[in-house]
């Protein structure tokens, strides 16, 4: 009989066969003809293409354009904050975050002393709405924080352009309209690797129409 664990395989399979095909230009255009269906649970976006039904995780699909958008872009355009965010540290935070202040403000962030244990954000990338979003801000920095001090530049942007890619995604629960999705996939099909997140996580899982009958027993 038919079992959970045979949908399991079914969803490896899928993901082995994306991947092997996830830098192929044809798979790339496919996205961008991808009839959209509905949001689910405002988590996933259901579509199809070709004779494939298309799952798509919205938040890993925002955080692929966003690290790549980060990754290839040299110069980032600041958006000054309307209030500064301000980081209360220990010395040993303090200490940590100096150490990744020149690459943060690289990215686009404005951070100034703010008292002997106290910093201030004032400016953020514009890349992203969300991270005018206090917590986002504290979620990186507190992020770098637990990482330490990391003594290797690539390592480092990096290691940040990622924490800001996922900071700074849609989550899962935020509810898009139809033209939000229309946009989601057509900037993700443009991307350089769009079938993973940063993490290596799929972006896309896909069932053609023979793994669909075989589930419902047809074949």
């Amino acid at each position: 009989s038919y079992t959970a664990k045979d949908t399991q395989k079914r969803i490896r399979d899928s993901e082995k066969r994306l991947a092997k095909n996830r830098l192929e230009e044809d798979e790339k255009s496919n996205l961008t003809n991808i009839e959209i269906v509905e949001q689910f649970d405002d988590t996933y976006i259901l579509a199809k293409m070709n004779d494939s039904l298309v799952i798509i995780d919205q938040h890993a699909a925002h955080e692929r354009i966003i690290y790549e958008q980060l990754k290839f872009n040299d110069k980032i355009t600041s958006q000054e904050l309307i209030s500064p965010i301000t980081l209360d540290l220990t010395p040993k935070e303090k200490e940590v975050i100096e150490e990744y202040i020149p690459y943060l403000e690289k990215e686009g962030f404005e951070i100034i002393e703010f008292g002997p244990s106290s910093y201030a954000v004032s400016s953020v990338p514009q890349i992203s709405y969300a991270l005018e979003d206090p917590k986002s801000v504290l979620d990186i920095i507190s992020d770098l924080i637990q990482d330490g001090i990391v003594n290797d530049d690539t390592t480092i942007r990096e290691s940040i352009i990622k924490k800001m890619a996922c900071r700074g995604a849609i989550k899962s629960g935020a509810k898009c309209n139809f033209q939000q999705m229309k946009s989601l996939l057509s900037q993700l099909a443009l991307m350089s690797d769009p079938l993973t997140c940063p993490h290596g996580r799929p972006t896309i899982i896909a069932f053609d129409r023979d793994e669909i009958d075989k589930m419902f027993k047809r074949k």
